[in-house]
């Protein structure tokens, strides 16, 4: 009996403390790698106000980080944290970016 109750008080308290769901009241970010008002731009605006009802009411944030033909951006998100919570919306110009420079990172962001 008293192996029973243990059991059952340990899964309660795990119920407990588990993590919240994902975004957990963290903001995601969207990384475009443009300036604010071309069409990647336009597009991660529409993209974020589609994402927040299935999120959950979560806030969407887009952060612009332009410059170096997006690689500035998309090193950001590369050596940011691999939590989840920063996507980076780039378009086919970025397959270009390997002719285009010698080293593709760059300073720290």
């Amino acid at each position: 009996m008293k192996a029973w109750f243990a059991f059952i008080s340990l899964a309660v308290m795990s119920l407990a403390a588990q993590a919240q769901g994902f975004p957990g009241g963290k903001p995601v970010a969207i990384v475009v790698p443009f300036a604010a008002g071309g069409p990647v731009d336009r597009l991660a605006r529409d993209l974020a106000e589609a994402l927040r009802k299935p999120l959950g009411g979560a806030t969407v944030v887009i952060e612009n980080v332009a410059g170096a033909g997006g690689t500035i951006a998309a090193n950001k998100v590369a050596k940011g944290s691999p939590d989840g919570y920063s996507v980076l919306l780039h378009h086919v110009g970025m397959a270009t970016s390997p002719a285009l420079y010698r080293k593709l990172t760059t300073p720290a962001c």
